[in-house]
């Protein structure tokens, strides 16, 4: 009867080990803005994909668009090599967490994601790329050209201008026509910096003055609660 239970108490910790020779192969890695970074200049050959829509509003340089939302990674993942190493990002932990461990389900090895995704990569004041005409900008980058600039131009396109809102700013609501009627009074030659309270009305509002011949537009990446939150002045 000894034996028996030894032999099955053997049994269970082969299997205990093996399960978690599984569970430690099958698993991705977390890596911060800083760490993803130095994996960047460290390793030519990284692959970098980008499993958001909003790709085209900003992503890291060099990285590639397979959004995990409408199954495109699902159909670049056979054409992908595995023995690379990946970093994977979003714009939330949702599709990212996802889309990492999609990679590790298909037998990925190398596998990492970057913790905070696109706008703790932005925060951090590294590098990104664009296709679009204007350029997306951190607090931290908005309130340096606000130093450093005395004449840009700062729009809240929001309805809630009175509730709170940046220094010196102006508002011209993008919803009720207001920015429409106000473009053809601004100036082209200035530099504009665009923000709200929510990114489909400062993304569409920093497009209207581009759309309108305006050369330089950016746009404050995480609206006017990323600029409260890294504890930056407002005006009431």
């Amino acid at each position: 009867m000894k034996m028996i239970n030894h032999l099955m108490i053997f049994v269970l910790l082969i299997f205990l080990v093996a399960a978690g020779s599984v569970s430690a192969q099958s698993a991705y890695t977390d890596v911060t803005p800083d760490d993803a970074l130095k994996m960047m200049l460290e390793n030519p050959e990284l692959v970098i994909i980008d499993v958001s829509p909003m790709y085209t509003n900003g992503h890291l340089p060099n990285s590639v668009n397979h959004p995990v939302g409408d199954g495109s990674l699902d159909k670049g993942i056979p054409m992908l090599n595995k023995e690379a190493t990946y970093l994977v990002y979003c714009h939330s932990d949702g599709p990212s967490i996802s889309g990492a461990q999609k990679l590790v389900d298909a037998g990925f090895k190398n596998v990492y994601r970057l913790v905070g995704n696109y706008s703790a990569w932005v925060d951090a004041g590294y590098p990104v790329s664009q296709l679009m005409p204007y350029v997306e900008v951190s607090p931290q980058q908005a309130l340096k050209m606000m130093l450093e600039n005395p004449e840009l131009v700062i729009i809240d396109v929001s309805p809630v201008y009175t509730n709170g809102h940046l220094p010196n700013s102006v508002n011209h609501p993008v919803g009720d026509g207001s920015l429409d009627k106000g473009i053809p009074t601004l100036k082209a030659h200035l530099t504009y910096l665009v923000y709200c309270h929510g990114d489909t009305p400062s993304i569409a509002g920093s497009q209207k003055l581009v759309d309108a011949g305006f050369k330089n537009v950016y746009r404050l990446v995480g609206n006017y609660s990323a600029w409260v939150d890294a504890g930056y002045p407002v005006e009431k």
